[in-house]
């Protein structure tokens, strides 16, 4: 608007200097005024004359700099509309203003419907309340820095963005808030599955040495904590070496996995199933009362791991020795417990396998120490 209004003024400028310069000829060319008289009429026009050309002149700067602010603007916007990060602009109430491509591919929605959402009715259900906090911090100026949000693509697949937002004012308020993020799924996805393969064995998914020596301390802890009893329970299957080296390790491999699962339906969700290596496996059960309970639970899965597996059409018998070691009676830390489990399941096979003992003072030790970590 204002570019126009001092377009018109500068045309009637010139125009006017244009008129004055015209009647000036048209006085030299038409009267007969005495060269004396036109002379004073001379500053008149030539001062027309100047103004004509510093209003020209002010004209095709103001327009080349015009031109050069448009150019601006369209690299300007064209960066943010192609930028590989994801840009949006919300007003304070969480309207969406403003979304580049990126978000739209990413998300599946187009402007259009963009522009007639709420930037919280594409958050995730889990992330809603967290960054309706963040977002009244932000207007409050109390929130600064990166973090992260889930949003809902039109499909109905959760990506994980990181970024953050700030706040343009106008007339001393909030007015909009712009927010660049960019997708961190695809590292989301490998950080897990870098942690999985930290703590779980890679044959049959169970934790490992590392994650159940955690499962264990969080075990005696609230067994400690509420007066009750856990128990480690540790299981070694019998015959398994002469199983591998007559069928294969591949055979040996399905069985293994196939011991994971049936001890797994053995046992409560609150229970953990644990592989340390080869053919040994470690219970941790927790909420135990009474140590008359233990006996059950353990023969359960004994009873499930004789019954046969049918590997590739192989009819397989196995079965496993178990020993068991209670908090706090056998022991107070993981430790102990594990290697007083562990001559309790020695015991168990002296006896010709497919058994289980508990352990007690007058188990025989063994040699080897076992350390969870």
């Amino acid at each position: 608007m204002i570019s126009t209004n001092r377009q018109i003024t500068m045309a009637l400028s010139a125009a006017g200097a244009l008129g004055a310069i015209i009647g000036y000829l048209y006085l030299i060319e038409k009267t007969e005024l005495s060269a004396s008289t036109l002379f004073l009429f001379m500053p008149v026009g030539l001062t027309s004359a100047a103004i004509a050309a510093l209003l020209l002149a002010c004209h095709l700067r103001s327009d080349r700099q015009n031109r050069q602010l448009s150019d601006q603007q369209k690299l300007f916007s064209d960066f943010i509309h192609h930028a590989q990060d994801l840009i949006q602009v919300v007003d304070t109430r969480g309207n969406i203003l403003y979304v580049n491509n990126i978000w739209e591919e990413t998300l599946g929605y187009t402007r259009a419907e963009a522009s007639r959402m709420n930037i919280f009715n594409i958050i995730a259900d889990d992330h809603k309340s967290i960054c309706q906090s963040r977002f009244a911090e932000l207007l409050n100026g109390q929130y600064k820095g990166c973090f992260e949000v889930t949003y809902q693509t039109r499909d109905g697949q959760a990506i994980t963005l990181e970024g953050n937002c700030s706040y343009s004012v106008k007339n001393g308020t909030p007015h909009m808030i712009r927010g660049i993020f960019r997708d961190i799924s695809q590292r989301r996805e490998q950080d897990e599955h870098i942690l999985q393969m930290a703590y779980h064995d890679m044959l049959t998914n169970l934790p490992n040495r590392f994650l159940l020596n955690d499962r264990l301390s969080q075990a005696i802890s609230q067994a400690r904590r509420y007066h009750q009893k856990a128990a480690l329970v540790y299981v070694d299957l019998d015959s398994f070496k002469r199983i591998n080296d007559h069928h294969g390790h591949t055979v040996g491999d399905i069985l293994l996995q196939k011991t994971a699962r049936r001890m797994q339906d053995c046992l409560r969700e609150n229970d953990t199933v644990s592989r340390i290596g080869g053919d040994e496996f470690l219970l941790i059960l927790t909420g135990i009362k009474d140590r008359g309970d233990i006996p059950q639970i353990v023969d359960k899965v004994r009873i499930a791991l004789a019954a046969p597996y049918i590997v590739n059409s192989l009819r397989i018998n196995s079965s496993a020795s178990m020993g068991t070691a209670i908090y706090p009676l056998d022991g107070v830390d993981p430790e102990a417990l594990l290697n007083q489990a562990d001559q309790a399941m020695y015991m168990a096979k002296k006896q010709g396998g497919n058994a289980h003992c508990f352990y007690t003072e007058n188990t025989p030790p063994k040699t080897k120490v076992l350390r969870l970590v």
